[in-house]
């Protein structure tokens, strides 16, 4: 007899990103280099890409981005569950962010991250946010967007749209609005069974040479 396959099983489906998590919201991230004295939080946008494949970290300041694979993610933590890192309280109790009533700890964010099993070895990221609501919301949605199974269980189209996300909001120079393909070609490129003397040419007969501007 054949067995029974539950339906669960197929009812599986990538993450639905609500649209307000799309879009930038505003959070100071704390300096993941315990030596670094003083620390002085970075200003950051955070926001979901469409698909719910990465949590996209922008320095406002530097412009810079940092993709976090949500697939990644081990553990989300705030209020009572966070252990705040050296000198954070001190720092938000005397600048006074966000709202004043509420203990710090209730506006934070802890993500344990990383590709690994080991304890010791996660990285330990923290955000701030303005108020408890925020820090409860972004909590919560990493922690399930993150641990939906089918993210470690992708098709191949599915492989391609997340690192067609990648491409377009990790590698995007934020000033030009455009993709330099020297890191593009960088992006393909990580171990030395890749030729990059392949994928410049193939970028070069490809019609989109001109707006990813390679010689920027």
């Amino acid at each position: 007899m054949a067995t029974r396959v539950s339906k669960r099983l197929f009812s599986l489906e990538l993450n639905d990103v609500p649209a307000h998590l799309q879009t930038p919201t505003f959070a100071l991230k704390w300096s993941e280099e315990i030596k670094k004295s003083p620390a002085v939080p970075i200003i950051v946008n955070l926001s979901i890409d469409s698909k719910g494949f990465y949590l996209i970290c922008v320095n406002r300041v530097k412009k810079e981005v940092e993709c976090f694979d949500l697939a990644l993610i081990h553990d989300t933590r705030t209020g009572s569950q966070v252990s705040l890192p050296q000198g954070g309280a001190e720092y938000f109790d005397q600048n006074h962010i966000g709202v004043l009533d509420v203990p710090v700890t209730s506006k934070w964010l802890t993500i344990y991250y990383g590709n690994t099993f080991v304890a010791s070895e996660l990285r330990i990221v923290h955000f701030y946010f303005e108020s408890t609501s925020l820090a409860r919301e972004w909590t919560e949605k990493l922690f399930q967007l993150g641990h939906n199974q089918i993210l470690r269980n992708l098709s191949s189209l599915d492989c391609l749209e997340k690192i067609h996300s990648k491409i377009i909001h990790g590698l995007l120079d934020l000033d030009k609005r455009k993709i330099p393909v020297r890191s593009l070609v960088q992006f393909l490129c990580k171990s030395n069974r890749d030729s990059s003397k392949n994928i410049i040419k193939a970028i070069y007969l490809s019609e989109t040479i001109h707006p990813l501007g390679f010689y920027d």
